[in-house]
């Protein structure tokens, strides 16, 4: 899901939060959850363009361009790693990276507005990064923003989600959803049975739409009728 243009949903959320933000109701640390593929990490992005940039427009185009690039020096993304021999990625974020993160938030922004970490998924933080992590956000600095980014937010140890403002993403009505995909150029008929396959979920059935993932489905429904 692109962060260029905002899902009816997503602008929707990314605009409370921003209120929030900008009148100071928005604490340190946020956990931004909900099904996966509702754009949850996109609108931590955008909200991190907003903080990095202090209002000023030369700023904010100097911002968009590093953060689109991955190379903005004081929004530090994290989520999974190479393993050691580099052959596969970890399947959990690990001390070692909570403990360097902190190490970063730590220091003075290069920027001089803020510094912002995004953890996705943050459910896969380990028990020791979990601990770890504890430390940051019971010590907030001035200037410092910790979002957590989740599907599954039952993962996390509740000491790490009673420390955070949530965030909840929850599936758009359905007449919504089936604006959406027509927007995105799928057929109304096409949109509608690709939401009732994925259950109601805009982004699954954009993905099957686009893809052969309905057509799949269909086959696997045509061939256990003929078993039945």
């Amino acid at each position: 899901m692109s962060a260029a243009v905002f899902a009816p949903w997503q602008q929707r959320i990314h605009d409370q939060a921003l209120a929030a933000l900008d009148s100071g109701r928005l604490g340190h640390a946020l956990l931004l959850c909900g099904p996966a593929g509702l754009g949850k990490r996109a609108v931590a992005e955008r909200l991190a363009e907003h903080v990095l940039s202090a209002g000023d427009a030369a700023q904010a185009a100097r911002t968009r361009q590093l953060i689109a690039a991955g190379t903005h020096p004081d929004l530090h993304v994290v989520s999974f790693v190479p393993n050691r021999d580099g052959s596969k990625l970890r399947t959990e974020i690990v001390i070692d990276q909570i403990r360097e993160l902190g190490q970063k938030m730590a220091l003075t922004p290069q920027y001089g507005v803020a510094q912002v970490a995004i953890i996705d998924p943050a459910d896969a933080i380990n028990t020791a990064a979990c601990n770890a992590l504890l430390k940051t956000l019971e010590e907030p600095a001035a200037g410092r923003y910790l979002w957590l980014v989740s599907a599954q937010p039952g993962r996390l140890p509740a000491t790490i989600r009673s420390r955070c403002q949530r965030l909840e993403f929850r599936l758009p009505p359905r007449e919504e959803s089936a604006q959406w995909l027509h927007a995105r150029g799928h057929g109304q008929t096409a949109a509608a049975e690709a939401l009732d396959a994925a259950r109601g979920h805009p982004g699954l059935a954009d993905a099957w739409l686009s893809g052969d993932g309905l057509t799949l489905r269909r086959e696997v429904a045509a061939d256990l009728g003929g078993i039945a």
